[in-house]
C-alpha cells in the first residue's frame, strides 16, 4: 500500500481514539473500513490476518507511527502495556475469559505491543516484586499475579462498600537485543467490586481496562 494511505490510516486511528476512547481495537478497525475504504482495502490485502491488524491499531492509538515505530532513538510508544481479560480475548480469540462479570477485569496481563521481543521482564506492584519472565514475544501476553499481594487481595474481599484505590505499577525490561534498558510506570486503579478499571502511565497515556 502507498505511504500516504498508511499515514491516513494512522491519523484516522488517532482521531477515532479522541472521539471514542472507550472503543476496543476491533471497533476501531471496523470504523477504519467505513471511513477510509480504499486505504483500508489496501491495508487488509497487505495484512490479511485480523490479529496483525489489531496489533497495528493498538500501536497507532498509543502513538506509534509507521512500520518502523519505536526503532528510532526516541521511544514513541510503550513496548508493553497492561490489559484486561476481555481485551486479551479481542486479540486472542482462543483465550478463555473469566465467567465473573465486572466492568473492569479481575485478571491482568502484560501485552507486548512493540515491534520486538522484550527480555528480562520484571513486574512490580506498589514497589513489591511480583513477576518475572525471561522474555515476552511480540504480540504475546504475560499474566500479572497481583493476588500475591495480601493487602490488595484483602481490599477486594472487604465488605466496607464500593471504593477505588490506585497502585503503582512498574515494568522493567530490556530491548534492542539486550542492549538497552527500558521501563513502563504508572498507576493502576482497582475498584473492589469491579476489578482493575484503568491504567494511567507517567507519560500521560492512559486506557481503561476491560
Amino acid at each position: 500500500m502507498k505511504r500516504q494511505e498508511r499515514e491516513g490510516l494512522e491519523q484516522a486511528v488517532q482521531q477515532i481514539e479522541r472521539e471514542k476512547p472507550r472503543w476496543r481495537a476491533s471497533q476501531v478497525e471496523k470504523e477504519l473500513e467505513a471511513r477510509l475504504p480504499v486505504a483500508y482495502g489496501a491495508w487488509a490485502e497487505e495484512t490479511p490476518r485480523l490479529r496483525s491488524r489489531l496489533r497495528a491499531v493498538q500501536r497507532w492509538r498509543s502513538g506509534a507511527r509507521g512500520r518502523d515505530a519505536g526503532r528510532g532513538v526516541r521511544q514513541l510508544f510503550p513496548y508493553v502495556w497492561p490489559i484486561g481479560d476481555r481485551q486479551r480475548k479481542e486479540m486472542e480469540p482462543e483465550h478463555q475469559v473469566s465467567p465473573v462479570l465486572a466492568t473492569g477485569s479481575w485478571r491482568l496481563f502484560l501485552y507486548n505491543c512493540g515491534p520486538e521481543v522484550v527480555r528480562d521482564v520484571r513486574v512490580s506492584l506498589d514497589r513489591t516484586p511480583l513477576d518475572y519472565a525471561p522474555s515476552i514475544l511480540t504480540g504475546r501476553f504475560q499474566e500479572v499475579h497481583w493476588q500475591r499481594i495480601d493487602a490488595i487481595r484483602a481490599q477486594c474481599l472487604s465488605e466496607d462498600g464500593a471504593r477505588s484505590s490506585t497502585h503503582l505499577f512498574r515494568v522493567d525490561f530490556v530491548v534492542s537485543r539486550g542492549t538497552r534498558q527500558a521501563f513502563l510506570e504508572g498507576e493502576l486503579t482497582l475498584h473492589n467490586l469491579q476489578g482493575w478499571i484503568h491504567f494511567a502511565g507517567r507519560d500521560g497515556r492512559g486506557r481503561e481496562l476491560e
